[in-house]
């Protein structure tokens, strides 16, 4: 099959996609009815934003932003999105993993039930400000320096990856045209806020599922039908629902993809900054948990869709993997080559796929700007202020960030290609974080007794003073130390050739005559090394998050019972998920308020108005009885 490039209607479609992208951030910047001056406008869209672009938006964050480093045979890449990498995990390994849409379903019932109600009622602008409510400022500032770290080394390999595919379709140097993207991105986040990156992510997500479903129902059409795709990834040995093998080193079985993905999606979804702030942008806890459900279809219909692609692309290649014979370098490039041999010759396709894909990193790029800007004005400058900040002065420090780290991230992209095993590093954080935080909002949300002080211990006669980081603190830095030692050892292992993960067969049997097929390497059928690698290291990642959650739970657990846990009656219920109220102690009136909450802000509200149609009635009468009073005076003279 020949490879057919971009031509200039498909450079129309891209540069039309940037084009109305930059629009729209010149848009909520000049010429909406509220600009984007106040960092209720610039972080929370002034709680005025609808149910659909807020659903659209989580969409494009949560199906399109894969946070895994996949391991093919012996060659590493890395899936920046599921658009490319569940395609190119399905290709190589089978289908186990398309399990993972049945536990985000129980996912999403989780947030509407026990997180939301808790963050919307304290109307917090950044996530880790509960933390702050609930332990204390050093607990905050834990999580608040994790996401920064996590975001700025997540970002520039989002991006890197569709550069990457951009590469392969068109030809133009990778480290062009990812500058430009980028630049756009940073111009429309700044300029509009959240209201200009959530309603760019709607229109990058109708573009996704444009581009996506044209390509599965032409793919299908020209294969010959579902059943002549089923039939030759069964022959191929790529379907494979239900391996209900119990062994937690099985990379993915039915168990690491439905209860595994549980907690790894409840920890990316639930406690994230980018999920809280979108849904507290909305006007009530009925609509966020709304919008709630209709992201669960959206992101079961997404990543169906992506999953039933990668075995159109095997249905296609089957009897000639474009891998072996060097058409393409890596399996994130399957997808973009399907395109290109099979609908190259339809006018615009390409360049609408291709919008798609980068639409699936402009989104990630400036959901995380956007989320950033709020952590960081939030939790590190606005508490460093000993003075009240003007929302002038913070519309502008806001927007002086988004450029600070945009900049920051389009720099690392320049450098992904010469950070090698930094940048799986850097990618695994996702991993090793993702458990500990979960585990300290879990503690904060359920476990009214974990304590957070800081206690001085002075022994003996003030000679050596000794610091204890009680109850959440010594859980959330056990967990990440513990995982991170986990995931870095897999890595060793993985790079010393100690665990290697067999791919599925592939056949090079129906290539043409012409096509050289260089020399490669056997690979191990193993897909799990038993033969003596330490145990925690050849524990699928899958789990990793639970792992992290569990240690975090059970350190701060123990540590708060010997360091004088909380008295649970003088924890305010505020704090705490009102799933497990009925559960607990009378509360303490001494017990203090954390801040004014949603219905304290509804009520003052009402009364306000209450408050406002007094006044204008009695001027009204007022005004009545001074004209009669004139009318009097009138008749008297």
């Amino acid at each position: 099959m020949d490879v057919v490039y971009f031509n200039w209607l498909d450079y129309l479609v891209f540069g039309a996609m940037l084009g109305l992208s930059a629009l729209i951030g010149i848009y909520f910047a000049f010429f909406a009815k509220r600009k984007q001056n106040t960092t209720s406008e610039y972080l929370m869209g002034g709680k005025t934003m609808g149910m659909f672009p807020i659903s659209m938006s989580l969409i494009a964050r949560y199906s399109l932003a894969s946070k895994r480093v996949v391991v093919v045979a012996s060659r590493r890449y890395i899936s920046g999105i599921s658009l490319l990498g569940l395609p190119a995990e399905m290709y190589t390994y089978g289908t186990q993993l398309w399990a993972i849409v049945l536990s985000e379903w129980i996912v999403s019932v989780t947030i509407a039930i026990v997180y939301l109600p808790v963050f919307y009622n304290l109307q917090i602008t950044s996530t880790y400000e509960y933390l702050r409510l609930r332990f204390n400022q050093n607990v905050q500032l834990l999580g608040s320096i994790i996401f920064i770290i996590k975001m700025l080394l997540y970002i520039p390999i989002v991006i890197y990856v569709p550069a990457l595919a951009f590469n392969q379709v068109t030809g133009i140097n990778l480290h062009l045209i990812t500058p430009i993207v980028c630049l756009v991105c940073i111009f429309y986040t700044t300029l509009g806020g959240i209201k200009a990156v959530v309603w760019t992510d709607t229109l990058q997500t109708i573009l996704m599922y444009f581009g996506v479903i044209f390509i599965v129902i032409y793919g299908t059409w020209r294969i010959g039908g579902v059943g002549e795709v089923m039939r030759i990834n069964e022959e191929g040995d790529r379907l494979e629902f239900f391996n209900m093998d119990p062994d937690p080193t099985i990379r993915h079985t039915f168990w690491t993809t439905v209860i595994g993905n549980y907690f790894s999606w409840l920890a990316s979804c639930s406690v994230n900054q980018a999920m809280v702030q979108r849904c507290l942008a909305l006007p009530s806890l009925k609509k966020a948990r709304i919008t709630i459900l209709i992201m669960a279809v959206g992101i079961y219909v997404i990543v169906s869709l992506c999953c039933y692609t990668g075995l159109v692309v095997y249905a296609t290649f089957a009897s000639c993997d474009p891998l072996t014979t060097g058409a393409i370098r890596k399996s994130d490039q399957l997808l973009p080559y399907l395109v290109m041999t099979i609908t190259g010759s339809i006018p615009a396709l390409p360049g609408i796929f291709m919008s798609g894909v980068f639409s699936a990193a402009l989104s990630t790029m400036s959901t995380g700007l956007n989320s950033m800007c709020g952590v960081i004005f939030e939790d590190l400058i606005r508490p460093a202020y000993n003075k009240p900040i003007s929302e002038k002065t913070a519309s502008f420090i806001m927007k002086i960030i988004v450029v600070i780290i945009g900049a920051t991230c389009v720099a690392l992209v320049l450098l992904v290609e010469h950070m090698g095993a930094l940048i799986q590093a850097g990618k695994s954080l996702a991993g090793i974080t993702a458990g500990s935080l979960l585990g300290l909002f879990t503690m904060g949300l359920f476990m009214p007794w974990i304590n957070a002080s800081v206690i001085n211990l002075k022994y003996p006669r003030n000679k050596y003073k000794l610091m204890l980081f009680t109850g959440a603190l010594a859980g959330g830095i056990t967990s990440t130390l513990l995982v991170g030692w986990m995931s870095l050892g897999t890595q060793a292992a993985m790079l010393r050739g100690d665990i290697v993960i067999a791919a599925k067969p592939v056949s090079v049997a129906g290539c043409p005559g012409n096509i050289t097929i260089p020399t490669i390497s056997s690979q191990s059928s193993i897909e799990f090394d038993r033969s003596g690698t330490f145990f925690l290291y050849r524990i699928s990642y899958f789990y990793y998050t639970l792992i992290g959650m569990l240690v975090c739970v059970f350190t701060g657990t123990i540590v708060s019972f010997f360091t004088d846990p909380n008295d649970p009656a003088m924890v305010h219920r505020d704090l705490l998920t009102p799933v497990i109220h009925r559960f607990l102690p009378l509360q303490s009136p001494q017990c203090i308020r954390p801040r004014l909450t949603q219905h304290d802000i509804e009520l003052h509200a009402r009364e306000m108005e209450e408050l406002c149609a007094q006044a204008a009635f009695m001027k009204e009468k007022c005004a009545g009885i001074d004209d009669l009073q004139k009318q009097k005076s009138k008749l008297g003279q």
